[in-house]
């Protein structure tokens, strides 16, 4: 076989010529080869966070289904529900050896009361309550089912618990040590990401029109007539032109879950742009005239007497305790709290020298939420009253613009329109690996791997290796591979006949 054919169909062949010259046509052929390598390393990526994305974006309905037991109630015709308090008592009693640490009141009347109970595992338990008879319906741990699965892969491939040591960028400017430690799968699905930013990249600068020999500029979307190999790489293309924002803001926001750059990113954040955070504050013990919060009418006589009820009711009124929690939670809605609030108990603590330090009760909105809906709020366990309260995690400028993208990413930022952004990006990205698999299937020469054809001596443009360098720089963990990837082309491939020729070089 002539060591020249098979370099690319008369389409590509003429695409190529139509850059201007010779040299511009090797330079495009050597950014068409990028675009391949990077689409091995990127295409298993995408597979896996589009499909799980998918789960995830609809979490709540594929819990329903799978876990309808659980979550879900009949409301008995006239029935009000139980308090939190009576509700709190049985999970109490179900699980002795466990501690109550929060609820979760139902977000509409055909939804169950979560509970969580530190059981002493790693994770805890969720425990879910019928409102209406007060029966425990079940329990499930906060990872369990398909969507914990989901969650497990999509953030650091179902395994935390193998760590890597990797010098820290961040140390330049922390000071902290350099070696710290990060998690493998979560390192290795980061740069995966960074390759999938690559492939876009590059894969938009091949799609995009450019005038051929005669002067025409070839049409952007679908060419009328096109067969065979051309009409797939029109199919590929235009799923991958509709992606790129939206594969952009993807693998940007995603990252501010990763291990290694998020920390780095985190760190430089909060130099530019520190944030403002809020401790949370102890409570005070109240007295009864404190409660004319909720509208208590108040004999003028007893408004000092000392708060008698207890979470864990007592009957000799020698301790103080908390309100009960169906008072915090009508605070939570006067606040503005986003239905499916959270409240987390308070804790109470000794001090060195021996007196009780009260804690307050947190509530905050569950996630996934929009930016503006991220808030705390933290109220005196006696009194109700509003200690402090919270927004964005106290985050900075920086981080908050970061947080409007995890929101987007989410699919909760701007609303069913988030929802749809995401949901055609996941069907989008399934169908551009998809397509890409048949394109290869038809383009491989046998005794290949079917990688497009280059010089050996090609050189990038300018242009392409700053962009490169910058990329290296703003993500060392996916220049550190690239390097490892150029120095193996470089100093096997090239020189090695038979690699030479599988992997496509000419010359």
């Amino acid at each position: 076989m002539n060591e020249n054919a098979g370099i690319g169909t008369p389409v590509e062949d003429s695409l190529a010529v139509s850059v201007g010259s010779e040299e511009a046509s090797r330079r495009w052929r050597s950014l068409w080869r990028i675009h391949f390598w990077s689409g091995l390393f990127a295409m298993p990526f995408i597979l896996l966070m589009a499909t799980t994305g998918l789960l995830i974006l609809y979490t709540q309905p594929v819990q329903d289904l799978s876990q309808n037991g659980l979550r879900k109630v009949d409301r008995p015709v006239g029935a009000e529900p139980l308090s939190l308090n009576e509700q709190a008592a049985v999970v109490e009693a179900e699980y002795p050896d466990g501690t109550v640490g929060d609820v979760t009141p139902p977000s509409a009347s055909d939804r169950s009361t979560r509970f969580f109970v530190d059981d002493g595992s790693s994770a805890g338990l969720h425990v879910f309550v019928d409102p209406y008879s007060g029966r425990v319906l079940g329990d499930t741990g906060p990872g369990d089912g398909v969507i914990g699965l989901a969650n497990r892969l999509h953030g650091h491939l179902n395994n935390d618990s193998v760590k890597i040591r990797l010098p820290a960028v961040a140390a330049i400017w922390d000071g902290g040590s350099v070696m710290r430690e990060y998690v493998l799968g979560d390192l290795v699905l980061e740069i995966l990401g960074i390759w999938t930013l690559v492939l876009v990249s590059s894969g938009m600068y091949i799609w995009w029109p450019r005038r051929g020999a005669d002067g025409s500029r070839r049409r952007f979307f679908f060419r009328p007539g096109a067969i065979g190999r051309a009409r797939w790489r029109d199919l590929h293309g235009v799923a991958g032109v509709l992606l790129v924002p939206a594969m952009l803001i993807t693998i940007v926001s995603g990252m501010a879950w990763s291990t290694y750059w998020a920390e780095q990113f985190g760190s430089l954040a909060d130099r530019i742009t520190p944030g403002d955070y809020v401790d949370q504050p102890t409570s005070s013990l109240g007295e009864r005239g404190d409660l004319d919060r909720f509208g208590n009418q108040i004999p003028w006589s007893t408004g000092e007497f000392p708060i008698p009820a207890s979470f864990a009711p007592v009957t000799d009124g020698s301790s103080p305790a908390p309100l009960d929690l169906d008072a915090v939670a009508a605070i939570a809605v006067d606040e503005g709290m986003k239905p499916g609030f959270t409240i987390t108990f308070p804790s109470n603590v000794e001090d060195e020298a021996g007196n009780i330090v009260h804690g307050s009760y947190a509530v905050y909105n569950s996630w996934p939420r929009k930016t503006g809906e991220a808030r705390d709020l933290f109220l005196d366990q006696f009194t109700g009253e509003t200690l402090a309260e919270q927004r964005v995690y106290g985050l900075g400028t920086v981080h908050r613009g970061m947080d409007y993208l995890v929101s987007t990413h989410m699919g909760t930022q701007l609303g069913i329109f988030s929802r749809i952004f995401m949901t055609m990006l996941c069907v989008l990205a399934i169908w551009s690996v998809s397509s890409a698999a048949v394109m290869y299937a038809k383009r491989r020469r046998p005794g290949t791997f079917g990688v497009p054809r280059r010089p050996i001596d090609v050189r990038l443009a300018r242009g392409v290796a700053a962009i490169a360098v910058c990329i290296g720089i703003v993500f060392p963990q996916w220049g550190v591979v690239a390097l490892i990837v150029l120095g193996v082309d470089r100093f096997l491939i090239r020189r090695v006949t038979r690699l030479r020729r599988a992997f496509g070089q000419v010359g």
